[in-house]
């Protein structure tokens, strides 16, 4: 007994790929905008260190309990 087995499997269409390149497509600019948010977040930390950093320093001048000289 022969199976016919394009009863069961029919040829598939030019257009089923269309999904799976659609998923790749939106994937890779998914992990393209995580890098830049990434490399964003991290030089917003360092800007966000050096201004602590500035603020210490002036507030420290400010801050000390030496006496006034003339």
């Amino acid at each position: 007994m022969k199976t016919d087995f394009s009863i069961a499997h029919p040829p598939r269409k030019p257009r089923d790929g269309s999904a799976v390149l659609i998923i790749l497509v939106l994937l890779t600019i998914m992990v393209a905008l995580a890098a830049a948010n990434t490399a964003t977040l991290n030089r917003l930390r360092q800007r966000v260190k050096i201004v602590g950093q500035r603020q210490t320093q002036r507030l420290a001048s400010y801050s000390t309990n030496q006496p006034v000289t003339k």
